[in-house]
């Protein structure tokens, strides 16, 4: 692109009345809470590895990945529907939450009663008062996500976002520095105490937040079984995802203990840095791909879509560059040197999160024109994928071999969702395309 369309384009996407430049400041909103969160994120793992060292914090990081992976099912899915049918139907939004709220408490307590089942459990033995304190984490989760996601179709995704991912890590972060100024230690089970604690904050906020429009709105709603089937196939959708995101996580904890995952925690939240901007764009232009694909817009929707995915590609470039040429210098500046066996695996995990980005926006664009069948069956490959690979090479080669797994699960995945893609919705995702 040549020197002045360039600039035109940038003007376009900063004018304030115009529909791209509220698109871009939504995003930029929406990335700089993510941004913050990812920071906080990334000082919380330097003090919980540096507090609890490689075997207590294998240990927590091990329950926590349980926890999170419980809390998919036992959202029912119900959070991404709400997204789609708030937004539809704006004058039903306490009728939904009623409802939604009480199926959730039920999947809630069942994933409340799993977590806490591990206290019997011999092999868990050395984790289970940390299975039975988090047990209430699915439940807090999927509460505060109903409420998010209603927030969110009213279209204040930023509004949604920030208590729980600004303020509740901060509120975490600044207990535990408080309690290790008094005390000089903090153990895994308090870790996890304060986990549960912190996760109500969200909660109460986006209840308040949404007060005014439950106030406003009706109470009945009538789920139809097409519904329910579709909260049905994003929950899938959702919990194979987390699969495919822990799976490395559970089964090196399971095969090379506590200490690799130790490691590997670490080094996979580092990784993560890379698709962050990604994640950022795709919680803004959802809507809107969903609005333009209905009304048939297909010209605009590719505008829309090359456009987010050429500027999340040129923020993404720096990051992964830095992260693969000086991963051993990232990982023992940061984390110590008892974590610089992770450095490879950074380096690994970097090269699969940067192919996603280059992939595009391909789950969204599937998830906001009604082909989320298609984005389930693409993650389901690669789960399969990833569980066969990391059997066959966690012996073997360990923490690189949990990483070139789950980067190559994150491949094909993107292969095949970027087919299905441009072969039915004769759409270009890629910034490779263009």
């Amino acid at each position: 692109m040549r020197a002045q369309p360039l600039i035109r384009s940038l003007w376009a996407d900063l004018r304030p009345g115009s529909e791209r430049g509220r698109l871009v400041r939504a995003a930029g909103g929406s990335s700089l809470i993510k941004l913050g969160s990812v920071l906080l994120a990334f000082l919380a793992s330097l003090l919980y590895a540096r507090a609890l060292g490689p075997h207590d914090y294998g240990l927590y990081a091990y329950v926590i990945a349980w926890a999170t992976m419980l809390t998919i099912p036992a959202s029912l899915g119900l959070p991404r529907y709400l997204v789609r049918e708030g937004a539809r139907h704006p004058a039903n939004i306490r009728g939904l939450l009623h409802w939604s709220d009480k199926r959730i408490a039920w999947a809630g307590a069942f994933a409340a009663l799993v977590l806490a089942s591990a206290f019997f459990i011999p092999a868990a033995a050395e984790a289970r008062w940390l299975f039975l304190i988090a047990a209430p984490l699915p439940l807090l989760a999927n509460l505060g996500a109903l409420r998010q996601s209603l927030l969110q179709a009213q279209n204040r995704v930023v509004q949604s976002q920030w208590a729980q991912l600004l303020l509740a890590p901060a509120l975490m972060l600044t207990a535990l520095i408080i309690i290790l100024l008094w005390s000089g230690r903090i153990t895994a089970m308090e870790l996890t105490a304060l986990l549960v604690g912190t996760s109500v904050v969200p909660l109460i906020i986006n209840h308040a937040q949404l007060r005014k429009t439950l106030e406003d709105s009706h109470q009945s709603h009538q789920p139809t079984p097409a519904s329910i089937r579709q909260g049905l196939t994003f929950m899938w959708l959702g919990m194979l995802y987390l699969i495919n995101s822990r799976t490395d996580l559970i089964m090196l904890g399971a095969l090379q203990g506590a200490e690799s995952a130790g490691v590997y925690a670490v080094t996979s939240r580092a990784a993560d840095l890379v698709a962050f901007f990604l994640a950022a764009s795709n919680t803004v232009i959802a809507p809107r791909i969903a609005g333009l694909y209905q009304r048939g817009e297909h010209a605009q929707l590719q505008r829309l879509i090359s456009g987010a995915a050429m500027g999340v590609f040129l923020l993404t470039l720096p990051i992964a560059l830095i992260f693969a040429l000086f991963s051993h210098q990232i990982i023992t500046l940061f984390y110590g040197p008892a974590y610089a066996a992770g450095a490879v695996a950074l380096q690994i995990l970097t090269l699969g999160q940067l192919f996603n980005v280059l992939a595009g926006p391909t789950a969204t664009i599937l998830n906001m024109t009604g082909h989320e069948h298609l984005s389930t069956a693409g993650v389901g490959i690669s789960v399969v994928i990833n569980v066969a690979l990391n059997t066959l090479l966690i012996p073997h080669f360990g923490v690189e071999g949990a990483a070139t797994a789950t980067a190559t699960s994150l491949i094909t995945w993107n292969i095949v969702l970027w087919y299905w893609v441009r072969n039915r919705l004769q759409l270009r995702p890629s910034v490779l395309c263009h």
